[in-house]
């Protein structure tokens, strides 16, 4: 006889007085989080818990592991958790400090002088341009050879932080911090109606 797999089976347990409402996870699994009429996320197929009723389970099996793993930790106050059937234990390896001890944290003074320690990026830079009548941000590309290579448009700056990321178009973090800033800039000035010029703060 051929034996049968069984399917390790886990637990999602997810808090709805804990959600504020950020439904970070129905942004990147919206098959398995919905929300409801107060703006809080809604875990599909859920079930509420008879001890706790502002808790609501769901048991999955591996196949569904991982999408509600990324679907926890995405969540900017934990409120879901995915645990081990058997052990009720959490299976997600992380420990969130406690509110209490956020502020023994050490804290370190930000600064930053560009004129000392901006670094070109040898893949090349963007130029950033708002076109408010058509409510279009378009950064343009330019090589290492200082050709155009692309312009990328979009109707807010995360759309096209994120394909610029996704096409590899960065070699540094200090490079992405700038054009994440620069677009942040852009859209701001275009939403509220301002002139906007790249490097230069916002009026």
């Amino acid at each position: 006889m051929e034996e049968t797999t069984v399917k390790k089976k886990y637990v999602v347990s997810y808090n709805r007085e804990t959600c504020t409402g950020a439904l970070k996870c129905m942004g990147i699994h919206p098959e398995l989080w919905k929300k409801d009429s107060d703006n809080k996320a809604v875990l599909r197929n859920g079930a509420q818990s008879s001890h706790d009723p502002k808790l609501f389970t769901r048991v999955i099996d591996e196949n569904e592991l991982k999408s509600y793993k990324e679907s926890a930790l995405i969540c900017p106050v934990y409120a879901i958790d995915v645990l081990d059937f058997d052990t009720a234990k959490s299976v997600l390896n992380i420990n969130p400090t406690k509110e209490k001890d956020k502020d023994n944290v050490p804290v370190i003074r930000a600064h930053y002088d560009s004129r000392k320690e901006w670094q070109m990026d040898p893949k090349g830079f963007f130029t950033v341009k708002i076109f408010p009548e058509e409510q279009m941000i378009r950064a343009r590309y330019y090589g290492e050879d200082h050709a155009l290579k692309f312009v990328i448009e979009g109707s807010n700056s995360e759309e096209i932080y994120n394909t610029i990321m996704r096409e590899k178009l960065v070699s540094t973090f200090q490079h992405a911090a700038y054009v994440g800033n620069e677009l942040m800039k852009a859209e701001i000035a275009m939403k509220k109606n301002l002139p906007y010029v790249q490097d230069d703060p916002l009026p």
